[in-house]
């Protein structure tokens, strides 16, 4: 379920069924292709609408938030296929045989995607329709995990915050229980947190950079273990 300018989109089965959440009310349902069988996994709301991606499905569409018109289809298989290029034979044809979207998440003008390759994806779109008259292309990230995306999010840190460095502590001094709740009580008062960092998380099966061949050393290493990955937007 997703919530947009006051109407409450809900996936059922292949369906999508709005909500005024004023009244409760059924305002509109429409399908979304004719198999059943593939139920809505991933809806997310952004500024050009609303992208919903099926079950076993590797196309996400895009969704006018009034006139619940289809607006654009991207298919992730290319892109996808482009990114494990290097990997070995064998799993790259099992992640292409059943690829799909895992995980939707639209932040600061980009969709990004998560799938089943363990590839994330970036999609660039700007304010108003007129962008996505032509094709869309997804761009794959260089580093992702190596098995499924589980999920995609984003948090805002105050910009006395450096995420690449652990916060100072005063000489051996342990911090305080104030100083941890408010990693700003640390900083010189004349610094005043007037912008924002986004950081996008991936949560996943293993990590891989998809830079690498499949000779490398590193590949294969931690296939089992849950990683999260952070990116500054």
């Amino acid at each position: 379920m997703v919530s947009v300018s006051g109407k409450l989109w809900c996936g059922c089965q292949n369906r999508v069924i709005i909500f005024n959440t004023t009244s409760l009310l059924q305002e509109h349902a429409f399908h979304i292709g004719q198999d059943q069988n593939r139920s809505v996994t991933c809806m997310v709301s952004s500024c050009v609408g609303m992208w919903i991606a099926l079950q076993s499905s590797a196309q996400v569409r895009l969704y006018h938030p009034t006139s619940f018109e289809q607006l654009t289809e991207v298919d992730i298989a290319p892109p996808v296929n482009k990114m494990l290029a290097g990997s070995d034979a064998i799993i790259r044809q099992h992640k292409s045989a059943c690829l799909r979207i895992t995980a939707l998440l639209a932040c600061k003008d980009l969709l990004w995607i998560g799938t089943s390759a363990g590839v994330v994806l970036t999609l660039s779109f700007a304010s108003g329709t007129s962008s996505l008259k032509g094709q869309l292309t997804p761009v794959g990230l260089s580093q992702g995990h190596t098995g499924h995306v589980r999920f995609l999010t984003s948090v805002e840190l105050p910009d006395c915050f450096d995420v690449n460095f652990p916060l100072p502590e005063h000489g051996s001094e342990p911090m305080s229980e104030a100083d941890r709740r408010d990693p700003g009580r640390l900083w010189p008062s004349t610094v005043t947190p007037t912008k924002s960092k986004i950081l996008v998380i991936s949560g996943g099966d293993g990590y891989e950079d998809f830079r690498l061949t499949n000779s490398s050393e590193t590949v294969g290493r931690d296939d089992s273990t849950n990683h999260l990955l952070l990116w500054r937007v």
